[in-house]
C-alpha cells in the first residue's frame, strides 16, 4: 500500500486532531482543552493558527502527533465530506477508532519488505480486510470490535519481526537494559532486537546501529538519534521519530520524514 495513504492531509480534514482529541496544560501543551471541543488555536477554516510556530509557542505536543491518515479518511470518506451538527458528534467518537486502523495497516504495509517474501500474501490478504473496515458506513465502524481485529494482526507481527531479525541474529552485545530511561547508550550496535513498549525517554542512541530493532509501542520521546542508523527498522511510526532529537546524519526508512526540528 503506498506511503501517502498514512501521510496528512490537513487539507482534507475537519481539524479532528484539533476537536475530537482532549489534552491537559503541560510542557507538551499551553492549555487545557476537553473533548469534542476546538482548540483555540483553530480558526474557522479548520486550521491551525500557530501551526508555524507551535513549539516555542508551547505546543510541543502538537508537532509530535500523527494520525496515520485517519483525518482525511474519516472526513472525505466515511462521512463524504460532511461536517454539520448532526455528524461532528458521531465523526469525534468514530476517528480515534480510524486511528487505530489506519496505524494497523501502517505496521502491516511496513512489514512488506524482501526479507519477509513468504508471507507477502498474507500481509496483503489482511491489509485488504482492514482496507475494506476503513471504508465502512458510520454504523459499521461503531460496531467494529477493535480488540478481535488486533488479535489476528498480532501473529502477523511476530512472523515479520522474526523473518526481519534473521540476519542480525548472531549479533553480539552486551546484556540489554531492563530501563532504558535516560542511559547513555551511544555508539552501539543493538540490530535485530526489541524494544516494543519500552520507555527510551532521553535514551541517548547517538550514532548506534538500529537496524532492524522492533519500534512498535516504543515511546521515543526526546531519544537522541544524531547519527544513527535506523535504514530499516521495523514498525517505526513517523509520530516517534517526530518525538526523537536527530540530526542530518540519521538515517531513517525510506517511508518516513525527517522531522524540521532536527534541523
Amino acid at each position: 500500500m503506498e506511503t501517502e495513504r498514512f501521510r496528512v492531509q490537513c487539507g482534507d480534514c475537519f481539524g479532528l486532531c484539533c476537536t475530537a482529541l482532549a489534552f491537559s496544560a503541560s510542557s507538551d501543551f499551553g492549555h487545557n482543552k476537553p473533548e469534542a471541543t476546538p482548540c483555540r488555536n483553530l480558526d474557522a477554516d479548520y486550521r491551525c493558527g500557530i501551526h508555524d510556530r507551535l513549539r516555542p509557542s508551547g505546543y510541543k505536543g502538537c508537532t509530535v502527533y500523527d494520525c496515520f491518515g485517519a483525518g482525511q479518511q474519516i472526513s472525505q470518506v466515511t462521512f463524504s465530506g460532511v461536517y454539520d451538527e448532526t455528524t461532528k458528534p458521531v465523526m469525534y467518537a468514530l476517528y480515534p477508532k480510524m486511528v487505530h486502523l489506519q496505524e494497523m495497516m501502517w505496521y502491516l504495509t511496513d512489514g512488506i519488505r524482501p526479507a519477509t517474501r513468504s508471507i507477502h500474501h498474507l500481509l496483503e490478504n489482511k491489509l485488504a480486510e482492514l482496507d475494506a473496515m476503513t471504508g465502512s458506513s458510520p454504523d459499521e465502524l461503531a460496531a467494529l470490535d477493535l480488540d478481535q481485529v488486533r488479535a489476528t494482526l498480532l501473529p502477523l507481527l511476530a512472523k515479520i519481526e522474526g523473518l526481519v531479525q534473521t540476519p542480525f541474529s548472531g549479533t553480539s552485545r552486551r546484556p540489554l537494559p531492563r530501563d532504558w530511561i535516560g542511559k547513555n547508550l551511544a555508539g552501539q550496535d543493538f540490530s535485530g532486537i526489541s524494544v516494543r513498549g519500552q520507555f527510551l525517554l532521553a535514551t541517548n542512541l547517538s550514532n548506534s546501529r538500529l537496524r532492524g530493532v522492533n519500534f512498535l509501542g516504543a515511546d521515543l520521546r526526546d531519544c537522541q538519534l544524531a547519527g544513527a542508523d535506523l535504514t530499516d527498522a521495523l514498525f517505526l511510526t513517523q509520530a516517534q521519530v517526530n518525538a526523537a532529537q536527530g540530526n542530518a546524519k540519521t538515517r531513517l526508512p525510506e517511508r518516513l520524514l525527517r522531522p524540521s526540528h532536527w534541523a
